[in-house]
Formats: structure tokens, sequence, C-alpha cells
């Protein structure tokens, strides 16, 4: 067999080489399952700790001491065309008669309407030269909720008719407005906005509209040296009526006479506002007026139990989510005997028991008498370890009871929200069990590439002794070849 492997030539030498290589590199396989199972493992170990990750920021959410989700409200009106309500935790459950008078509008004041391409206004800057005068903006601060800013505008305005004079004036208004807007004298929101409009062909009207509504937001004047604003009937204290110049809508003396506010009733007591969005009439209640009513509106505020419910299910899916893994991951099967990932491994084996624990156990922090066990309100647990709400009416009924008392189920010092946090902080924290745990592997994965690195390199080695062996036997099995010949040639000359 020896010699028909140099008759065969190089192909042959190189597949017996090959054969002895897979022979000697069984050890470098046992390696390679070896770092199989431990990319495994750290791949189970990265979803337990997303899965433990989630389950913990939703039991931080049950337990943020700002927010009370147990408490969640909601609201309803008898017509949401007239208006709609939102509420949230700090309201309370109870109905309020409504009857709304008028809504919030911004401030408009509108110009005389002119001629389009007549030119009194271009007589106007011609004789008076450059105009300046100032508009009052509300921009109320947490010191004073009065404050107001006087935004001066400049006007020189070289336009051949009333509409082109118009359009600068807009413009040097609104250019004014957003200036104060940079240097932060106002917000953007409380700026008045300029505009030229055109009632009727040939015709021009400049229109001066505040940013928000309501009587805070009115505008005042004071006029040029010359008195544009005046001339141009935009200050006029009057009315709107036909083509003069006016406001269109009453501005007032104060609050309760600005025709700027909404007014509204609520359970009989009439309130004025600036905006028809209000949040300071009813504690935790905000209201949105769409229109005014000709009957009276019902606000009903009610408990959110659906809401609620959604809050205590999601923390149960998550618990779910992770008792099932943690299984999948620990079991060994009795039939094939494969044996999961975390087979074994005690610290899982006890996680998962003491999750189990916390979710069916007694809350002992909770008041005498209020529900101490998740099976109090509604919960129950199927055959395979996980929880679910199977009594939705238990559950309504016991928030409705309650809402405190189920939040302290959960969020008290002993609550079942707030022994998920304890427990699972020591596992998902830098440094905690997972993390540890992680770097274990990556560790050994590391010292195993060492390994094989280090085979490879002695293999390698290997095949080129083999190859060098192989190259010397060859050289020799030429040399004894053309031995051979001579000797047959010499033997071949004598005669016998």
């Amino acid at each position: 067999m020896g010699a028909d492997i140099f008759v065969n030539g190089n192909s042959t030498i190189d597949r017996f080489i090959q054969t002895l290589l897979r022979v000697e590199s069984q050890p470098r396989v046992s390696l390679e399952d070896k770092k199989t199972v431990l990319n495994r493992r750290s791949a189970v170990l990265t979803d337990l700790d997303s899965k433990l990750s989630k389950l913990n920021n939703l039991a931080e959410r049950l337990t943020d001491v700002l927010t009370n989700h147990f408490g969640a409200k909601t609201a309803s009106t008898s017509d949401s065309d007239i208006f709609t309500a939102t509420a949230d935790s700090t309201s309370l459950v109870g109905s309020h008669d409504t009857t709304i008078t008028r809504l919030a509008s911004a401030d408009t004041r509108v110009s005389k309407q002119y001629t389009k391409t007549a030119t009194e206004l271009k007589t106007f800057f011609d004789t008076n030269g450059s105009q300046t005068f100032q508009i009052d903006v509300a921009h109320p601060t947490s010191s004073d909720s009065s404050n107001r800013e006087t935004i001066s505008v400049t006007i020189n305005s070289s336009g051949a008719t009333n509409n082109d004079v118009l359009k600068d004036i807009a413009l040097a208004i609104n250019n004014a407005m957003s200036a104060a807007v940079t240097a932060d004298t106002i917000d953007a929101d409380e700026k008045v906005a300029a505009s030229v409009v055109h009632e009727d062909d040939g015709t021009s009207r400049l229109i001066f509209k505040s940013g928000q509504s309501g009587f805070t937001y009115r505008q005042t004047f004071t006029d040029s040296t010359n008195s544009l604003l005046s001339t141009l009937e935009i200050s006029n204290n009057v009315l709107s009526s036909g083509t003069s110049g006016g406001y269109i809508t009453a501005i007032g003396t104060s609050a309760t006479d600005s025709s700027l506010n909404a007014q509204l009733k609520v359970d009989g007591l009439t309130f004025y506002r600036d905006s028809n969005g209000i949040s300071d009439i009813i504690d935790g209640v905000t209201f949105t007026l769409k229109n005014v009513t000709t009957s009276t509106e019902t606000l009903q505020v009610s408990a959110d139990t659906e809401t609620v419910k959604k809050e205590v299910e999601d923390i149960l899916n998550a618990y779910n989510d992770v008792i099932k893994y943690i299984r999948a991951k620990i079991k060994v099967d009795p039939d094939t005997k494969a044996r999961g990932v975390l087979a074994g491994d005690t610290l899982y084996r006890n996680l998962r028991s003491t999750l189990r624990g916390i979710m069916t156990g007694q809350v002992t922090s909770v008041d005498s008498g209020n529900p101490a066990y998740l099976f109090d309100i509604g919960i129950s647990a199927a055959s395979d370890g996980t929880l679910s709400v199977t009594d939705s009416e238990d559950f309504e009924d016991a928030l409705l009871a309650s809402s405190s008392a189920i939040a302290d189920l959960f969020n008290s010092s002993n609550g079942v929200a707030t022994q998920l946090e304890t427990l699972l902080h020591d596992y998902i924290k830098v440094g905690g069990f997972i993390d540890d745990g992680k770097k274990s592997v990556a560790d050994r994965i590391k010292s195993t590439d060492g390994h094989i690195k280090r085979f490879d390199e002695r293999l390698a080695r290997r095949e080129q002794q083999l190859r060098n062996q192989f190259a010397k036997m060859q050289q020799v099995s030429v040399l004894l070849g053309a031995q051979s010949a001579t000797f047959q040639s010499i033997f071949s000359s004598f005669k016998f």
C-alpha cells in the first residue's frame, strides 16, 4: 500500500494526510461542542436578563410614588360634540352638571376696508415718513400671571398702493414678533400675527390676531406719533361693522365681562377662562370645550377599571413569561434525557420558586380586612403556574370598593411589586447574578477559543510534519526506483 501512495501521486498523499488529521482533530471537535454549549448559555442568560428587566420595570412602575396607577379614572360626557373631558388619578368619582355659554376666542382686530389700488396710505407715509407703534402682548410668568411685554414695530413703507402698504405693515409686525421670540421676550404661541385679506375683488384689510385666546392675551396699543393705527382704525375700541375697523369680539375690561373668555357653569357655579382647554375647575379633570349648550350636559368621572386591569395583566404576563422560560431551560427531558441549558443550576431553579412564592403568597403589609392575596381580586393560577385575571367581576368589585387597597396589595412595604423589585435587583443590576454569569461564560468562551487556536497551530505543524515525511519518503522511493532500473540494466548485459 505504501508504494501505491507514491505511484498515485500527490492527490493520494493529500487524502491520506487529511484522513490522519481528521483522526487527530477529534479533541478540537469536543472544544467546538463545548463552545457551542457556552454560547447557548450566554444567549439564554441574555434573554432571561431581558425578561427579568421587563418584569422589574413593570414592578417599578406600580411602586412609583408619583403616579397612582391603581387610581386611574375616566371621564365621559353626555354629548362629545359639545365638550369632552379627561380625568387623572387625582380626580374623584362623581357626576357634574355642565352648561357652556360661550367659547374662548382670540383677540382679532381689523383695519377699515381699503380700495386695493388706491393711494391714500402711500400719501400718509409720503407726508409723515417712518412710523413706530407698540403692541402689548401677554407673557405670564410664574411670579406674575398678568405680565405683559411691549413689542415695538417700525414701518417705513414705500408701497405704491394701499395693498402694498398694508403688506409692508403686516410684514413689519410679524418680523418684530419673531424677533421678540428669538430674544426670549415672549413665547412663540404668544406673538400677534398680522395678515392682509381681501373680502371682495379690489379691496384689502389688515388683520391683527392674538396668539392665544382669552382676555389675558388681548392686544393693547400705543399709537405712532402720526396716529397710524387710528388712521387704519385698527385700534378703535368699537365693534367692526361694514367697512369700518375695530374689534371682532368685545374685549371688555376684565375676565368676567370679556367676550374673549369662555364662560361655563359647573354644578351651578360660573367660571370664566382664557382657553377652551380647562384643567383648573375640577381637580384632575381637563375640559375641552367645543360648542355652546342649549341644555345642561353631564360630565361623569368614573374609575377606569380597564386601564387598571391592563396594568395588572401586564405584570402578570411578564411574570408568566419569566417562569415559563426558566422552566423550559432548567428541565431534563424524561424521554431523551436532553438537558436544558440551565439544568442543574440551583440559582435559577430557586429564582423560579421564589417568584412563584411572591405571586401566590400573602402580603402582610396590607390593612386588616383588605385583600392580602392576588387570589382575592379575581386572579388565579393555571396548572403550569401561570397567573391571569380569571374573574373580571371580582377584580372590578375590589377596585371599585377601594383602589387604595388594591394599590397596597402591590406597592405596600411587603407588596407583590415591592418584593419583585427587591428580588430582581440582585439579578439584573450591573455586577448582579446574571451579569456575573455572563462574564463567567465569556471568560470560558475566551479560554476555549485559546485552546482551539493552540490546537489549530499544533495541527498545522503536524500537517507540515506529515508532508515533510511523505516528501522524504517519496524522494527515497524515487531513488530506489532509479537504483532498481540501473541494477536491472547491468544484469541484463550479462549472458548466462
